[in-house]
């Protein structure tokens, strides 16, 4: 079967700002992420949960996925004891949350219940001017993108969802309650309430969530859910909106971590500082989870190949015995695209990059560096473009 190795294009854009969803040094370079929404459980009744709430908004999407937002962003259980994830199915079941998920995927028009491909092409990079109709049936090049687009995109939809909770040494918790201070415009006494601290911790449980996407699925969408803008079927808008087994969620695993021991000494905005150790905190529950389930895997482009860079490092949880395959994008005959590993490199000692949340030069020597130097294993023919990704 003959095949297509396609070197990823570098688009020259300096009339438009940077896309958001990119991460530094990465502008302008087109790879398929996996896509997210992230939620936090909100514990009801407990003092200074608004705090908590208003901390976790302020924390930034993670930058190498797709921002899969739904529109709610807490939820509450009444029984918050131990373990969550059984909630957080029930949650999900009950307002059938992998239907939305989908009806995401495919923009789904609330008023006429149509649909259609501009957000799949978008995050798959596909020509734009295909038009709906072979993007929608079993056409030739129109099965071949719905088969790349169950497979690298759609498949790979997560929910994560955060337990946080705030730590203080000392009785009561000191550091919620100076905060909240802050929030009242009592900033006289506020940082000698904080200084009062003998130290917190931020503690985060961190539930992963995947959507259930296969090709029995994904042809009971296409033939019987799936109408066109324009287009709308009455019959298959009803069934859509009906079902409420198809469309499911499965639950991946859970880690928690605890930041550092920190303190509020010199902290001129405590809620920013609050909003930096949290995010420090996910990023690296995320990095765990990437670290444990494949799927979950994120991908990022060579930045250069002499020497070999890329944009990861420490938020990663990357260390100098990390590996990563290098992969290159392949498109056969039929026009399927997939990943062919060419080559494995490692981080070179000394050159990892620290690129956690906010972490400046003072507090690191590695945030002054521009990416992460690698070095060649194995593999041969690398060039700037292709995606690197971790493996064990």
């Amino acid at each position: 079967m003959g095949f297509l190795r396609y070197q990823y294009l570098f688009v020259i854009a300096t009339f438009l700002p940077s896309s958001p969803c990119m991460a530094q040094g990465e502008e302008g370079m087109e790879y398929e992420r996996n896509s997210m929404h992230v939620m936090m459980i909100k514990h009801l009744n407990q003092r200074y949960d608004d705090i908590i709430e208003d901390v976790f908004l302020q924390t930034p999407f993670p930058e190498r996925f797709n921002n899969h937002n739904l529109g709610v962003k807490t939820v509450s259980f009444a029984e918050l004891d131990g373990d969550q994830s059984g909630n957080i199915m029930s949650f999900i079941d009950q307002v059938n949350l992998g239907q939305k998920m989908v009806s995401k995927w495919f923009s789904r028009d609330k008023r006429t219940g149509s649909f259609n491909m501009e957000l799949v092409k978008e995050r798959g990079f596909y020509n734009a001017t295909l038009s709906q109709k072979n993007v929608a049936r079993a056409s030739y090049r129109g099965m071949a993108l719905l088969e790349d687009a169950g497979e690298n995109l759609i498949s790979k939809t997560f929910l994560l969802v955060n337990d946080i909770s705030y730590v203080s040494k000392g009785s009561g918790n000191w550091v919620l309650k100076s905060i909240a201070s802050f929030y009242s415009g009592s900033v006289a006494g506020v940082q000698k309430s904080l200084e009062s601290i003998g130290g917190f911790q931020v503690d985060i449980k961190s539930y992963l969530f995947q959507l259930v996407w296969d090709e029995e699925i994904a042809q009971t969408f296409y033939t019987q859910y799936y109408t066109e803008d324009g287009a709308s079927d009455g019959n298959k808008v009803r069934a859509f909106t009906g079902d409420k087994a198809l469309f499911k969620m499965k639950y991946v695993g859970k880690t928690e971590s605890m930041s550092k021991e920190t303190n509020f000494r010199a902290v001129k905005d405590p809620k920013a500082f609050l909003v930096k150790v949290c995010t420090q905190t996910m990023d690296h529950n995320i990095a765990q989870l990437q670290h444990q389930y494949a799927d979950f895997r994120i991908k990022a482009p060579l930045l250069s190949v002499d020497p070999i860079k890329a944009d990861v490092g420490l938020k990663e949880d990357i260390t100098e015995d990390s590996r990563f395959e290098v992969l290159e994008r392949v498109i056969d005959d039929n026009g399927k695209v997939s990943y062919e590993r060419v080559g494995i490199i490692r981080p070179v000692k000394g050159k990892i990059k620290d690129n956690r949340y906010m972490v400046t030069e003072e507090e690191s020597k590695d945030a002054a560096l521009d990416a992460t130097e690698f070095e060649k294993v194995s593999g041969k023919g690398f060039y700037q473009g292709m995606l690197i990704r971790e493996i064990k």
